[in-house]
C-alpha cells in the first residue's frame, strides 16, 4: 500500500510521494474505495488507464470504460428505475472517473457509441492506493526527455 486517506484527503497511512515514485518507476497502480448506504455496502478496486503527476506532487488518475448497466441491459425500465438518471437500460452506458488523493472522485456516465454525455456526479471517498512494487526515489520523467 502506497497511501490510505479519508474522503478529505487526510493521510492515515503512507505518503503521496510513494505514488509519485511508483509512477516514475513504471509500477502498476491500483486504487480501492468503497461506500456504505443505509442498507448495503460496496467496495471497488480499479487499475488506472491514465495517471498524471503535475509539478511533481499533484496526482490525478483516470479509471473507467466500465459498462455500468451490463446486468440490466434489455430489462424493462420499470425493473431498474434508478438507472434512468444514468442512461437507462436500452443502450450500453459506460462510466469513467477521475480520482485524486485529496479524496475527490469525479464520475461521468456517457453513451460510448456516440460519446453523448449523460451525467456527472462529483463525490468524495476514502481511498487506498497500491502498487506492484516497493517504490524508491526516482528521477522525474520530464528530466529524462531533457537529457539530464
Amino acid at each position: 500500500m502506497l497511501l490510505a486517506h479519508d474522503a478529505d484527503g487526510k493521510v492515515g497511512q503512507g505518503d503521496r510521494q510513494h505514488i509519485v515514485n511508483a509512477v516514475r518507476q513504471g509500477c502498476r497502480i491500483r486504487i480501492a474505495w468503497g461506500s456504505k448506504g443505509a442498507t448495503r455496502t460496496i467496495e471497488h478496486i480499479a487499475e488506472p488507464m491514465w495517471i498524471a503527476i503535475r509539478d511533481s506532487s499533484d496526482i490525478e488518475a483516470q479509471i473507467g470504460d466500465f459498462m455500468i448497466n451490463l446486468n440490466a441491459l434489455g430489462d424493462p425500465p420499470s425493473d431498474h428505475p434508478r438507472r434512468e438518471r444514468f442512461g437507462g437500460v436500452d443502450k450500453v452506458v459506460k462510466w469513467r472517473a477521475s480520482l485524486k488523493p485529496d479524496g475527490t472522485f469525479n464520475a461521468v456516465w456517457y453513451y460510448p457509441h456516440d460519446g453523448e454525455f449523460i451525467s456527472r456526479v462529483p463525490q468524495r471517498h476514502p481511498m487506498k492506493w497500491f502498487a506492484d512494487c516497493k517504490p524508491e526515489a526516482a528521477e522525474a520523467l520530464f528530466q529524462l526527455s531533457q537529457g539530464s
